[in-house]
């Protein structure tokens, strides 16, 4: 999957240094929304796989290289970096990072971050590099994979964002010590999927703003809500959206927040030693009728106003109960989270 050592990628050039400057502003734009960006984080993404040395390519199996860990799957390098192709996910991301940058901004230090799960691209962080000088910004860059970190860091190094980085770290995040002297000013660590699970995130964000309590965390908050949906009434057929699309008008009920990340909570599950945390009950309301099936959403505030809200991303899917269970009407269920090897939510039926 990865090149052999005598693969070469073409230098950067000025224009793709311009260029990169120019989507760097343009993402940090406070007038633009994600939408927006969309035709920049595309440019954005064909100048670093033009520049990578990772070989990307999708005849291969993207789970082959994935690490399994105590605190559940880091992706392969290769997953990670097609990631980026999802445009509202990464215009987000960037966005929220850098505004976190920003608020954070001192006089007598550059902003240190923390960005645990970096990838081949460190994607949050070189548009950053772009935008920021290393006396308003520097990185530590952490990742499972000793891959990655060989991709971001000749990435870096490439464009001259070589004085960005104070240190690449190949770790577990969720066992990295934070050295006490390089305690970080903003976390980052974009290392989830859908409904929190399988993924690391939460025991990353736990482990960090542990060590690190004055943090500001990217992303700020992730909530998972329980609905009654309708799925006929999802989406509007391309054929009825005619020549711009139409806003689908959901039938939906819903029934609560379940379970959020962010650093109140967490600060909150700090004595919390056992391998679950706490959670929500929704209950069911009766009667149901047929046309209903519950979904979880899953809602992430990156940042400030910057958020990713229903179907902007793989991360905001609706997704069904483990095995699609079906209810009756009346039944209450009670959530929590299980850690451990196979992170996510998982419930009781009561009544």
């Amino acid at each position: 999957m990865m090149p052999s050592p005598k693969h070469v990628t073409p230098s950067p050039n000025n224009q793709d240094i311009e260029n990169l400057n120019r989507i760097a502003q343009d993402i940090l734009d406070p007038e633009k929304t994600i939408v927006d960006l969309i035709p920049h984080i595309g440019d954005l993404r064909a100048l670093l796989e033009r520049h990578t040395l990772l070989k990307l390519t999708t005849e291969v199996n993207l789970a082959e290289d994935r690490t399994l860990l105590d605190s559940g799957m880091a992706v392969s390098p290769l997953m990670a970096a097609f990631c980026a192709r999802e445009v509202l996910r990464s215009a987000a991301f960037i966005k929220g990072a850098g505004a976190a940058v920003q608020d954070a901004a001192r006089e007598d230090r550059p902003v240190r971050v923390l960005y645990a799960g970096c990838g081949p691209f460190a994607l949050l962080a070189l548009p950053l590099m772009a935008a920021f000088s290393a006396q308003q910004v520097v990185f530590t860059l952490i990742d499972i994979h000793p891959e990655s970190l060989r991709c971001a860091q000749h990435l870096i190094d490439a464009f001259g964002f070589s004085g960005h980085v104070l240190e690449h770290v190949c770790a577990d995040a969720t066992r990295y010590q934070i050295p006490l002297d390089s305690i970080p000013d903003v976390i980052v660590s974009e290392t989830m999927n859908v409904c929190l699970g399988k993924e690391p995130q939460v025991s990353i964000a736990r482990h960090l703003l542990a060590q690190a309590p004055d943090a500001l965390m990217v992303p700020q908050a992730v909530s998972v809500e329980a609905c009654l949906l309708d799925r006929s009434k999802e989406h509007v057929p391309v054929a009825e959206q005619q020549d711009k699309p139409v806003e689908p008008v959901r039938d939906r009920i819903y029934l609560g927040k379940i379970f959020e990340l962010n650093a109140e909570n967490i600060r909150q599950w700090a004595d919390i030693t056992e391998e679950r945390l706490p959670a929500g009950s929704i209950t069911i309301p009766t009667p149901l009728l047929q046309r209903y099936q519950l979904r979880l959403l899953t809602r992430i505030t990156v940042y400030g106003q910057t958020c990713l809200q229903d179907y902007d991303s793989s991360l905001n899917l609706p997704q069904a109960l483990p095995g699609k269970p079906t209810f009756a009407g009346g039944e209450t269920l009670q959530f929590h989270y299980r850690l451990g090897v196979r992170p996510g939510l998982c419930y009781e039926t009561i009544g």
